[in-house]
């Protein structure tokens, strides 16, 4: 179908806009522009879905694709360097080994799912839960330069944390679960299918996807379709298999994950239901389907897949459709397998410009992936030998003129046959596609092909060898072809039939003009029949079978959903109940995989109460699965209250997988408030997940809303945390208490502000939790915030009426807080919010002080420029440089002194900043003090000097920095004292020894006429009596 004019333009102007403007791939976006079934006409209406809301990642490195190759498709992205999760930056990041020789030993033995135990070295030998993970390897989550098996620890446990959150027991991973031998690798590619099909739940890894904050399922949907993940042919298989996918994306506090089926196709759109919402939904519904659906619905799924190898895709292919593949089957060979498959296509598919395959497939691109994606009916057969049968109007050649065929951008060897055919007019025919309608007036196209006749005793068929398609230019007026009637229809096989050669039956003789052909077509009577292909598939004779091959096929047959053969199989087996080594029988496997019309047949027959190893019977498989058919066709024979091995019952699994229909039914016969072994309730485990529906059906049946699990998480907790609010809302309006305390007095606003989670602030502010509570130390949820340095939160919750100087349990404000962590942006904010600079604690500090006695420097920088006063005072009168001082914060005191901060002042005791560095003994405080210009010999209330006071306590490297730098070593204080006679007061031997060796006078008087000698005999000091003697002090009777 061509494009308007205008519709032209619209596609190009936003081709232009994803390419150019939001950075995408060029190859990407013209893949998914070419596989909309509008055709890339409906682009336009796929791109607005991104309306009012920003691209806010950064551009792809794809600056130098093309719209028909991407650069990045042939790199080899299995040698990109594996991840490291932030915050590790894989200096100290220990390697997880899984052992190749474990998992090559688990493919030799056939062993259907191959993934690993999450916390032991040993793959899966039942049934149990795991998660596979879905990932793109050019973020670097493949093996990379490493040895196979080892991976990186702190990727592996991001894995592990979420394989945990959906409890699962183990982990499917590409990465540590293909072997790397060609011929182990070949076997595990064919079953890769059932590692999908097989796990709990499928996780979606890509780091452009965990780039995009998530916003709305509509949003969520174009980032999907346009992300590297969705262009990668195994995604198309891994959807189609995969019973839940999870998708992670940017949450408020780290990653998050939302479900691709509930929370984001069946969600509702935030706007009215327009096209360009639901045609991003299409697409992504596309892959979600059970079946293929014909092939156009296979070229849509797959031929956007442009990452991923030629080989690959053919094996994608024939898994998608559930073809069975033999070992080493050559790509052509499955995709006429696949074909064979879908068994029908349309006339326009043949219109291509590819070289194609032989024989009969000669119509086909030797990669199905070239023809066109169409609107039209699916109406040609597939014949057993690749022949196309079905009706075409006919024309012949002879009035056509040679220069109104175009041949459309044909490969060179479709081209070389066209043009020869053009030389044999005689020999060759139009086929021209049938217009039901009989409204179309013109002909642009047709199908040139070469005829032959196979004729029996009623009938004969025209075998049509395929040239290639070719165009008309101007178009063919129908009316002005001799002895065209659209409405004459002839049926035709195209392709090339080798019987056709081998003298097997008549072909048309040479002399037979193209004309004669088309009249014997008229004349004669076409045979109706095409040539079905047979199954190749061979009946099992079951008779000869022990009961226990029985009973392994009837469980194979189950889980593969084969109904004819289970059927057959229960009529052969005397014990249909029989399990394998897990102890899962046929309705298990049945009811796992979703084989409702199966599962239905089974129940009839089999135990429902039959329990696996792990204890789980068919219903709580079929509520981990989110099945609510199957649940209620088995609700009703299963067994109440029945916790499986994990703790886990009907009712948690249901609200888990919100199958919101059955819970009120379940609640007839299963306890409410039943406990897992996390402690967790129905209502904690559908509150953290947002399922509104469920938590709605449990808070109306009086579920406990304030029990708490492991973690001391409540219902309510979960929802705030996960950014639920209308969950919250469900809750709040069933009387949960929006300011419960945990053990450190912490409400859920105080919580909220500790991991920074703005939405879960304004949540619980909306609904009216108090923005004052305190916890145990007197912290506010505005000063955990000013403690932390998270801005935002103390932005939101200052708008939101929190008091900017409420007092904690030291009485320091928001503020002090912010000033004693040094945070400097809080300081900021907090002061422009209008946070009292000039706060008093109870001992009269304020938050300059603090940041002072704590040597923040930008801090008491921001506080001065902000106008904080630098000679607050204490109650002991200290100011911001006395503070400094006395915790030796050298850089402290020469900003403070910088700007202009009295180095003279003095506190209660009358000591200033030098002496407080003295008495503290810190030297280099000392020097940069004396340096500044502070007195040496200033006096304190006593008359002493900073070289008293350190004599008194004895600091000798300070004495030694005080008399260097001029202190006078005869300084008396108010009782005529010296340093020397302070020494000896209190017996410090060595100060005695330092300051007598720097020339103190050892005969000094005090008021009372004391020498430093009779100080020291007087309060018994008898070495340093005795040192002052062998000084040569002189002894004077006291």
């Amino acid at each position: 179908m061509s494009l308007s004019l205008a519709d032209t333009e619209a596609t190009l102007r936003a081709v232009d806009k994803a390419t150019n403007e939001l950075g995408f791939c060029r190859n990407r976006v013209w893949a998914i522009a070419k596989s909309l079934l509008g055709g890339p006409g409906e682009f336009p209406k796929l791109l607005p879905s991104l309306e009012n809301s920003p691209h806010e990642t950064k551009k792809e490195d794809h600056q130098l694709c093309t719209f028909d190759f991407c650069e990045q498709s042939r790199v080899n992205f299995t040698l990109v360097t594996q991840r490291h999760e932030p915050p590790c930056d894989g200096s100290r990041c220990p390697l997880e080994n899984f052992p190749s020789e474990t998992l090559e030993a688990a493919v030799r033995k056939e062993q259907q799912i191959t993934a690993w135990y999450l916390w032991e070295t040993g793959t899966l030998q039942h049934n149990e839960r795991y998660m596979a993970v879905s990932h793109v390897w050019s973020d670097g989550t493949g093996t990379g330069s490493q040895a196979r098996g080892d991976v990186n620890s702190c990727l592996l446990e991001l894995f592990q944390e979420f394989a945990l959150e959906f409890n699962c027991e183990g982990l499917w991973w590409d990465t540590i679960c293909i072997p790397t031998k060609k011929e182990l690798r070949e076997k595990a590619l064919k079953r890769m299918h059932l590692n999908y099909k097989a796990a709990a739940v499928t996780l979606v890894h890509d780091c452009f996807l965990r780039e995009r904050e998530w916003r709305d399922a509509d949003l969520a949907c174009f980032y999907i379709v346009m992300s590297p993940w969705f262009s990668r042919g195994w995604t198309a298989l891994e959807l189609k298999m995969s019973q839940t996918v999870q998708i992670i994306f940017k949450g408020p506090e780290g990653p998050i994950t939302k479900d691709l089926d509930r929370d984001i196709l069946q969600a509702k759109s935030n706007d009215c239901p327009t096209t360009k919402h639901e045609l991003a939904k299409d697409i992504l519904k596309r892959f979600r389907r059970e079946e293929v659906d014909g092939l156009d619905d296979l070229l849509a799924i797959l031929s956007s897949r442009h990452t991923s190898w030629p080989r690959d895709m053919a094996i994608i292919s024939g898994l998608i459709v559930g073809i069975e593949l033999p070992e080493n089957y050559p790509q052509q060979k499955i995709y006429q397998e696949i074909l064979q498959k879908l068994g029908k296509i349309s006339h326009a598919h043949l219109f291509h410009n590819s070289a194609t395959m032989t024989n009969g497939y000669n119509w086909c691109p030797t990669n199905i992936y070239d023809l066109p994606v169409t609107l039209s009916a699916d109406v040609l057969q597939i014949e057993e030998n690749g022949n196309l049968f079905g009706d075409w109007n006919i024309i012949s050649l002879d009035f056509l003129k040679d220069e109104s065929v175009v041949l459309g951008h044909a490969h060179p060897l479709i081209e070389g046959k066209v043009r020869l055919a053009q030389k044999e007019k005689d020999k060759h025919i139009l086929l021209i596609e049938p217009d039901p309608t009989l409204s179309e007036t013109r002909i642009s196209r047709g199908l040139l092909v070469k005829p032959s006749f196979r004729r029996d005793k009623i009938h004969f068929d025209c075998y049509c060898d395929y040239v290639g398609p070719v165009y008309f230019h101007p178009p063919l007026i129908r009316s002005n072809i001799p002895n065209f009637d659209p409405n004459d229809l002839f049926k035709i096989h195209v392709g090339k039939d080798e019987t056709t050669h081998d003298g097997s039956h008549q072909s048309t003789e040479r002399s037979q003009n193209a004309q004669s052909m088309i009249e014997d077509m008229k004349n004669g009577l076409l045979n109706p029949q095409y040539r079905k292909r047979e199954s190749d598939l061979k009946t099992l004779d079951l008779t000869a079978w022990d009961q226990l091959k029985l009973s392994e096929e009837l469980i194979k047959a189950a889980g593969e959903g084969d109904y004819n053969n289970t059927k057959a199989l229960l009529e052969k087996i005397r014990d249909p109940n029989q399990s394998d080594k897990s102890g899962w029988s046929a309705l298990h496997h049945a009811v796992w995989y979703g084989q409702t019309k199966v599962a239905k047949l089974l129940v009839k027959r089999l135990n429902p109460q039959q329990q696996t190893a792990s204890g789980e019977e068919p219903l709580h498989l079929a509520a981990d699965r989110g099945n609510e058919e199957l649940m209620r066709i088995l609700l009703a024979r299963s067994t109440p209250n029945l916790n499986r091995e994990d703790g886990l019952n009907a009712l948690h699994l249901a609200a888990m997988n919100n199958v919101t229909g059955i819970v009120d039914e379940l609640l007839q016969k299963w306890d409410i408030n039943a406990t897992g072994v996390k402690k967790q309730t129905a209502l904690h485990m559908a509150s953290f997940r947002g399922h509104e529906d469920v938590v709605h059906v449990l808070t109306k049946q009086n579920a406990k809303h304030d029990l708490k699990d492991c973690d001391q998480e409540t219902a309510l907790s979960l929802a705030v945390f996960n950014g639920h609010v209308n969950t919250v809302r469900l809750l709040k309006a069933a009387k949960a208490d929006l300011d419960v305390r945990d053990n450190y007095g912490w409400t859920l606003l105080h919580r909220a502000v500790n991991r920074g989670h703005i939405t879960a602030i304004e949540i619980l502010a909306e609904l009216g939790a108090n923005l004052e509570a305190q916890d145990n130390n007197g912290w506010t949820p505005l000063q955990w915030a000013a403690i932390t340095g998270y801005i935002t939160a103390i932005e939101t919750l200052a708008e939101l009426g929190a008091n900017l100087n409420t007092q904690d349990n030291d009485s320091w404000t928001p503020l002090h807080r912010a000033a004693i962590k040094g945070h400097i942006t809080a300081i900021e904010i907090l002061a422009k919010l209008g946070a009292n600079l000039e706060a008093q604690d109870n001992n009269s500090r304020t938050p300059l002080q603090c940041a002072a006695s704590n040597g923040h420097i930008p801090a008491i920088e921001i506080l001065a420029e902000l106008g904080a006063n630098l000679e607050a005072q204490d109650n002991n009168s200290r100011t911001p440089l006395q503070c400094a001082a006395s915790n030796g914060h050298i850089p402290a005191i020469e900003i403070l002194a910088e700007l202009g901060a009295n180095l003279e002042a003095q506190d209660n005791d009358g000591w200033t900043p030098l002496q407080w560095a003295a008495i503290k003994g810190y030297i280099t405080a000392i020097e940069t003090l004396a340096k500044l210009g502070a007195n040496l010999e200033a006096q304190d209330n006593n008359g002493r000097t900073p070289l008293q006071c350190v004599a008194s306590n004895g600091h000798i490297p300070a004495i030694e920095t005080l008399a260097k730098l001029g202190a006078n070593l005869e300084a008396q204080d108010n009782d005529g004292r010296t340093p020397l006679q302070y020494a000896a007061m209190n017996g410090h031997i060595p100060t005695i020894e330092t300051l007598a060796k720097l020339g103190a006078n050892l005969e000094a008087q005090d008021n009372s006429g004391r020498t430093p000698l009779q100080w020291a005999v007087s309060n018994g000091h008898v070495t340093a009596v005795k040192i002052l003697c062998d000084l040569k002090a002189r002894s004077q009777q006291v």
